[in-house]
């Protein structure tokens, strides 16, 4: 097979390297946040509130992006968001009040929409077909090796310098990632001509934007279940909207008319719904039930995404070299089996199915996420390859979202506001317990989904 031409391969290692940059930023700032809070006087919901500010802001914003990358030049949108993400960074290291911290965290999470709507159109636009699942691997292994070593190297930062050196050496980090992007990425700005879907991309902002808030804030207030159960209802009236508008963000008719690209979007959403809270559940159980510092819980819980970072570009191989769908299916089989034997933890505690669930997990998100995102990328024509990138983001940050609201349902409702502790104990085995119970069915309808993507077959997205 021909080796991709020296100016695609600087490319594939812009993107990579600027997938290891963000993430590695993102998972960083939670090792800060007891020492920022100290500092500055920030309650707890006020640290809540600047992460949440963030998703919501990221999450929401993407698939406008992704218009607007479409219409316009991606990588003019890729690179400026990596200067303003850059910038912001920075800026945070020296800011002194809450406010200008959480108006400077919202920007961030306009960049990051910027950089997730645009850098697998990137991709896709600059690879061969043949060797695409190969590059997507090896930026998703990026992703989750950013995620890997971002809470080290903050902690260790932290303790030697202080929190504000972990913003520097962020903003250091991301301004590379921007020298190789100004350096590979040909910028040719265009004003958009477009019948921009105002309705579309409000509905979608204020859907996603109020489901991500609402759900960070629901273990607290009963407002925070109002303003998810109002972000819920936008998105029902975002799909009734792109039904009507002549351009919309979303073809939504032409993916009906695509079962299998349409499939691939679904599944994306139940995997990292059935997949993605075990970790935070097993935080708690390992230093409330065993009695485990929060070094020693951590250090066990990196096992699935070393796993993940490790393995991500060999299942792209694999999708190069047989049917990604299938690839892509064995991954949704593991991460069910893992999620499963967290259920069963549960109830038993046993520590080898801790371990099961961490390694099951590791290796199933890392033969699905880049032969999935290879189906998706693979069936967009090129002037919706954005649009599908971004829509590809929005499934699996709503699965995330989604199974963090199930989490907090149940945990709000058995533990409630009391500190966790040996009279919670009790309550918190049964949250767990249901909480698991309802992830494992959503992973069990991910591999009952994903079993007809077996099928060869081709999908496009049309206007």
């Amino acid at each position: 097979m021909d080796k991709p031409a020296p100016r695609n391969l600087a490319v594939v290692w812009t993107v990579a390297f600027t997938n290891f940059a963000t993430p590695f930023m993102f998972s960083g700032v939670g090792i800060t946040l007891p020492s920022m809070g100290r500092e500055l006087a920030m309650g707890g919901a006020t640290l809540g509130l600047f992460e949440n500010l963030y998703l919501g802001t990221a999450a929401a914003l993407v698939l406008p992006f992704g218009r607007l990358g479409d219409a316009g030049d991606k990588n003019s949108l890729f690179t400026g968001a990596l200067a303003l993400f850059a910038a912001s960074t920075l800026a945070l290291a020296f800011l002194p009040s809450v406010p200008a911290f959480l108006f400077v965290r919202t920007v961030q999470g306009v960049s990051i929409a910027m950089v997730t709507a645009t850098n697998m159109a990137i991709l896709t636009e600059s690879v061969s077909r043949e060797r695409l699942g190969q590059a997507i691997g090896l930026s998703i292994g990026a992703v989750y090796m950013g995620l890997s070593a971002g809470p080290f190297v903050a902690g260790v930062i932290t303790t030697a310098l202080g929190w504000r050196w972990v913003y520097v050496l962020s903003a250091a980090v991301t301004t590379c990632a921007l020298i190789l992007a100004w350096r590979s990425l040909p910028c040719r700005w265009k004003i958009p001509r477009l019948e921009f879907d105002w309705p579309g991309a409000l509905t979608s902002v204020g859907g996603v934007g109020l489901l991500v808030v609402g759900s960070g804030l629901a273990a607290r207030s009963a407002a925070g279940w109002a303003l998810a159960g109002f972000g819920a209802v936008l998105l029902v009236v975002f799909v009734a909207v792109e039904l009507r508008v002549g351009s919309p963000l979303v073809p939504v008719p032409a993916l009906r008319s695509n079962p299998e690209l349409l499939r691939a979007f679904v599944v994306q959403f139940l995997t990292y719904a059935g997949g993605m809270g075990t970790s935070f559940l097993f935080s708690l159980h390992l230093q409330e039930a065993r009695g485990w510092t929060a070094g020693e819980a951590g250090r066990l819980l990196m096992l699935s995404p070393v796993l993940m970072a490790s393995l991500a570009p060999l299942g792209g191989r694999l999708a190069d070299r047989v049917r990604p769908q299938f690839v892509a299916t064995v991954g949704v089989v593991l991460v069910c089996s893992g999620t499963v034997a967290a259920f069963l933890v549960a109830g038993s505690g046993s520590m080898v199915l801790i371990v099961t669930t961490l390694v099951c997990h590791g290796l199933g998100f890392a033969l699905f996420s880049s032969p999935n995102m290879a189906v998706i990328m693979r069936s967009a024509p090129r002037e919706r390859t954005a649009i599908a990138s971004a829509l590809a983001a929005q499934m699996r940050s709503m699965g995330m979202v989604f199974a963090m609201l199930v989490i907090t349902f149940f945990l709000a409702r058995h533990v409630g506001e009391a500190g966790l502790g040996e009279e919670t104990r009790e309550g918190l085995r049964t949250a767990m317990r249901l909480s698991l119970g309802t992830i494992s069915l959503l992973a069990l309808c991910a591999l009952v989904t994903s079993l007809p993507d077996l099928r060869a077959g081709k999908s496009r997205i049309a206007d």
